[in-house]
């Protein structure tokens, strides 16, 4: 009989092994037992909630949680959603209703679909659809990483904003009080921020504050390189602040192209409304695009990539690449 339960230290080994065999085998979560802990404990916790028979210890089931605040009703991504034939058809979804009850979630958002888990979405009567994808260009000749065959970079008018790093949390602090930030959805307080972005265990972030001509900073944009094909991108990882300085850093990213060396910097969001982007100097990238602007890197995959999410319809959602698990080492 399978038992479905929150997962305790001494099953680690065991999911481990599952993810290797039955999620995606040879992964870093499979791998590395510093970085699962990293990734799914939070003090004497462990946030993957497993399906086993507990005779055998054979497991059945998983699923893991983002948990974004502290409070008692946190906002949280659902993330390594895997199941295996067993005696139980809807073992999935129990599992999954499992842990929204055992975490008392407020909202719970996931990203990064495949298209099992579209198909059991849609039998819900759920709607998926495609994160908002789009990007700029650098201004060379030479493309090694993405494949340009109409080279558009649109003209700005020059808001006058530049970019300033950041280096540690207290700094965030001083732009965006916590009190701001359980404004949005998903709500993630700053022991989550500077776990994620400052402490990362294998990934290096560059972290900015976005600052207006006159000196004024209200808002953060989290950014990591990528490297391929002896080219280097820059990708925007996540948002923190006032929304419409995302339509006001393309002069900015000029210059940090022009800088570092990066082919184009491009950035996957949800709740942005387009014309931000659209007004701002970005170009759209979707499944109709001629131009390639590359997600994946490890291993490299020149292709046009779809990160697919339910359609929530809440006001005040947003999401970026960042989210749930889906920048994480391979």
């Amino acid at each position: 009989m399978i038992t479905i339960r929150r997962a305790v230290f001494e099953d680690i080994p065991g999911i481990m092994r599952f993810m290797d065999e039955h999620w995606k085998p040879g992964n870093i979560l499979a791998k590395d037992r510093d970085f699962f802990e990293w990734q799914f404990v939070d003090e004497d916790k462990v946030n993957m909630f497993i399906g086993v028979d507990e005779d055998s210890k054979k497991i059945y089931g998983m699923v893991g949680a983002v948990i974004y605040n502290k409070s008692n009703h946190p906002d949280v991504s659902g993330c390594t959603w895997q199941v295996i034939k067993s005696g139980d058809p809807i073992l999935g979804l129990e599992l999954n209703d499992y842990m929204l009850r055992k975490l008392n979630a407020r909202y719970c958002f996931g990203l990064g679909f495949s298209d099992k888990t579209v198909r059991i979405h849609t039998l819900r009567g759920k709607k998926v659809v495609a994160m908002d994808h789009y990007y700029r260009l650098a201004d060379i000749d030479n493309y090694k990483v993405a494949t340009v065959k109409t080279k558009i970079i649109p003209k700005i008018t020059g808001a006058g904003c530049h970019l300033e790093s950041i280096h540690a949390v207290e700094e965030m602090k001083r732009i965006i009080p916590e009190t701001k930030l359980t404004e949005r959805i998903l709500c993630k307080d700053y022991s989550y921020i500077e776990k994620r972005y400052f402490q990362h265990p294998v990934f290096h972030y560059d972290i900015w504050k976005v600052v207006s001509p006159d000196n004024e900073s209200h808002s953060v944009l989290v950014t990591r390189d990528e490297m391929a094909e002896g080219g280097k991108v820059c990708e925007i990882i996540d948002h923190y602040g006032r929304m419409e300085d995302l339509g006001e850093i393309a002069e900015a990213l000029d210059r940090l192209m022009e800088e570092r060396g990066y082919e184009f910097v491009d950035v996957y969001s949800y709740g942005v409304p387009v014309e931000i982007y659209e007004e701002g100097g970005f170009c759209r990238c979707d499944e109709n695009c001629e131009n390639i602007i590359p997600n994946y890197f490890h291993p490299f995959v020149r292709e046009n990539i779809s990160i697919r999410l339910i359609d929530a319809r809440l006001d005040g959602l947003r999401m970026f690449r960042g989210d749930g698990d889906q920048d994480r080492p391979c």
